[in-house]
């Protein structure tokens, strides 16, 4: 076999020196030739000569440098293509093959090219996504750049910071607040800066910079070690007894693992997974990334020795050193987030996504995948067992479960015999202060009580910063990002009002900025403002708060974990990051603070959001012996969802909500698509998304069978602007079945490419948000 132009080993770590595209002439008419994915939003793969030296080498599944206009690019090979024809010697040859050996094997070729059509993007933007990100590059690096304050800084140095360099000034104020090094990327992405401002801090002597080499395996530290039952119950003995006949059948088998929280769905994860091992298959468990808690990670490794786990906190090279472990066959347990579905395991026995219905396993960027969908396929692919784990199932994944399409396994009690937690639904419209009210009696009266107990509890609220609203009595106007169609939120901690869209901030304005009255209303209560009033009614109680405001590193979220299940804290406040994957015996009661924050949004899943997260939230509470109660603030006590939620009821819910939602041709009765069109100019995206509208209508009106479809817009989108980009969409509602949607896809897809770079326009294939 011939040998990769440069070693494998230096290429897999991104160190590749290769060499510059050669000047444009054609190919020898008479080379073999491959088809090249490259990670473009392009239709097809492009094709290649490949030179005599490299032909043996560039197999499927290699990755090779190509030239591609005045630039070269790192490809994937997916297969040969015919020799001869027209323009046959105008090919350009490829430069090198980066790989001894194919990287990504045939059923994860065979997942990409699946990726690509089922979400309308190119077969190399889907094995973009397989791939680390060294991979995907000529040339990399396994160092990376660390950031600390230098020390105390004057106040009047961050005045002047905060007049002259706000980028700066919002760096600096950050790194004050850490107390220690961080990975300066992770503050670029939440802070909206570039490296350039740490660079300018570091030159007035404000910051430390430091290139670091990259470790190896920081993987989340362990939590405590889950104690094997003495026995199974019966709906887990059934269960585990379903999945282990399918996987001794060696064929594909999905199941809903529906169970209620506290039910021991992890049990039926952690002997379903032995089982696997035990036949020489390997596994993948998928969860929130909010859920990769430590304890989390401790169930598992309490049971596998050879467990990897990938997070976001990850470097690139962290990511890569995991993967070559996992591809070496030294791990054959991966726990992960949404990504972790790619992971390069071989025999693959059981994929396990815990919490399927969260929104967060859908992809933001190109390829937009939904993960749960990604995980079904790539069961089918490589014959294995695919259990979808949640309480609140998704609409989609319940009735398919319902109509054969997955196995239906229910856990319908707490282990041990443990009940359900008391749901206390209380009306702010009763309570005095109206809906404003922050604290309801019945709530302040629970906490006296439990904190009185030396018990523990939580406090949810899904919005960060203090006030969500600063409001003009005189104009009656709300003050708004210049760059976004979103308020400005207060956090009076920092005294500046954030976008949290796109991470612009200011300081508080005193007069309103529209009409200059005096004064402005502060409207609604996020995380910090709850924290604030709490320590002032409980003084003596410990209090913690888990936000994006307050978490900056993982070690954060770690560490503040570790203390609250040690019992340090009495009182943890926090949005979605408590909601999911915490089982602490202690926790006895759960107030959710405001119901509604999700209620009314525009969006056809508002109410079943608003049913899953008053679900999961209150199932942090007795979980162990002790007795747990939930207090449930809201000002529409009569909504369906969560009448449904404060009494445990799914199968109410959803049975209602699927007949309304077969009414409005809405998922899962349907599917959808939407595209939705950006542009600095308004009326350049109004004018394409009208233009697409119309030809797409025009489409489907022709083709045959495509009666069903039905185009909605195009309108300016809920959030009609973001980051300076003016936003239009169109949804397209189709049957799940026939050729509708296969049709519609296909379609928008091609007029969208034939609008170019401007507006920038993207298409998403079953959303999870309509924002």
């Amino acid at each position: 076999m011939a040998k990769p132009s440069k070693p494998a080993e230096a290429s897999l770590f991104g160190e590749l020196e290769a060499p510059k595209p050669p000047p444009r002439r054609g190919a020898d008419p008479s080379l073999p030739r491959v088809l090249v994915a490259l990670s473009k939003p392009l239709p097809e793969p492009f094709t290649y000569a490949v030179p005599l030296a490299l032909a043996a080498a560039a197999r499927p599944g290699t990755r090779v440098l190509v030239p591609f206009g005045p630039h070269r690019e790192v490809g994937v090979v997916v297969g040969t293509a015919e020799g001869g024809g027209e323009g046959a010697g105008k090919l350009r040859e490829v430069l090198a093959v980066l790989d001894e050996e194919p990287i990504v094997d045939a059923p994860l070729l065979e997942l990409a090219r699946w990726i690509g059509e089922e979400y309308a993007c190119s077969w190399g933007e889907a094995l973009a996504a397989i791939l680390p990100a060294p991979l995907k590059r000529a040339k990399g690096s396994k160092r990376t750049l660390r950031v600390s304050a230098a020390g105390a800084v004057e106040p009047d140095v961050l005045a002047e910071l905060e007049q002259r360099a706000p980028a700066q000034h919002r760096l600096l104020r950050t790194l004050l607040e850490i107390d220690g090094e961080v990975e300066l990327r992770v503050l670029e992405r939440k802070l909206d800066v570039t490296s350039q401002v740490a660079r300018a801090l570091a030159a007035k002597g404000l910051c430390k910079l430091r290139s670091a080499e990259v470790e190896s395996f920081p993987e989340v530290e362990p939590g405590e070690r889950r104690r094997r039952p003495e026995q199974l119950s019966e709906g887990q003995t059934f269960a585990v007894d379903m999945v282990h006949l399918a996987l001794r059948g060696k064929k594909s088998k999905s199941f809903l693992l529906q169970g209620v929280t506290g039910s021991g769905k992890t049990e039926v994860y952690l002997v379903a997974i032995e089982r696997a091992l035990a036949l020489g298959r390997t596994a993948i468990v998928l969860v929130p990334e909010i859920a990769l808690t430590p304890q989390t990670v401790g169930w598992f490794r309490s049971r596998f020795d050879d467990v990897a786990v990938l997070h976001s906190g990850m470097s690139d090279a962290q990511r890569l050193a995991m993967w070559k472990r996992v591809r070496r066959g030294e791990a054959r347990v991966v726990v992960g987030a949404r990504s972790a579905i790619f992971a390069p395991l071989v025999n693959l026995g059981v994929i396990v996504v815990d919490e399927e219905h969260e929104p967060s396993f859908k992809q933001g960027q190109a390829p937009r995948y939904h993960a749960r969908d990604v995980a079904l396929a790539r069961a089918r692919l490589e014959n294995a067992v695919c259990i979808l784990g949640s309480a609140t199932p998704s609409l989609e994944t319940w009735v398919a479960a319902k109509g054969g399409q997955h196995g239906l396994l229910v856990l319908d009690k707490r282990v041990g015999e443990g009940r359900m937690p008391r749901v206390e639904v209380v009306d702010l419209r009763a309570e005095p202060g109206g809906p404003g009210a922050l604290f309801s009696r019945p709530l302040r009266q629970r906490l006296t009580d439990t904190l009185g107990r030396g018990e523990q509890a939580i406090l949810f609220l899904n919005r960060r910063g203090h006030t969500p609203v600063l409001w003009c009595g005189a104009c009656k106007s709300v003050v708004r990002c210049e760059r976004c169609d979103a308020p400005m939120t207060l956090h009076r901690r920092i005294s500046r009002i954030l976008c949290h869209l796109c991470a612009s901030e200011l300081p508080v304005p005193k007069d309103c900025p529209m009409c200059t009255a005096p004064g402005l209303g502060l409207l609604g209560a996020g995380s910090e403002r709850v924290e604030g009033v709490l320590a002032k009614l409980f003084p003596n109680a410990r209090l913690k708060r888990m936000d994006s405001d307050t978490m900056h590193r993982r070690e954060d979220y770690e560490s503040t974990l570790a203390a609250f299940g040690r019992g340090e804290i009495d009182v943890l406040v926090g949005t979605q990051m408590i909601a999911k994957g915490l089982d602490f015996p202690r926790v006895t009661l759960v107030g959710i603070v405001d119901a509604d924050t999700s209620l009314h949004l525009a969006d056809f899943r508002a109410a079943e959001r608003t049913f899953q997260l008053i679900s999961q939230v209150a199932g942090r509470a007795g979980r162990a012996e002790l007795e747990g109660h939930i207090v449930v603030q809201t000002s529409s006590p009569e909504h369906p969802a969560i009448r449904a939620a404060a009494r445990h009821d799914f199968e109410a819910f959803a049975s209602a909500e699927v007949l309304l939602r077969k009414e409005l041709g809405y998922p899962p009765s349907g599917r959808v698509l939407r595209a939705v069109f950006e542009d600095e100019d308004e009326g350049k995206a109004a004018q394409a998304a009208d233009r697409v509208a119309q030809e797409l209508r025009a489409g489907l009106q022709a083709a045959e069978g495509c009666a069903a479809a039905v185009v909605l817009g195009p309108a300016q989108a809920p959030i009609a602007k973001l980051r300076g980009r003016h936003r239009h969409h169109l949804l397209v509602k189709a049957p799940a079945s026939g050729p509708a949607f296969p049709t519609a896809r296909t379609l928008l897809q091609s007029l969208v490419a034939k609008l170019g770079s401007r507006p920038r326009a993207l298409i998403d294939v079953d959303p999870v948000g309509l924002l």
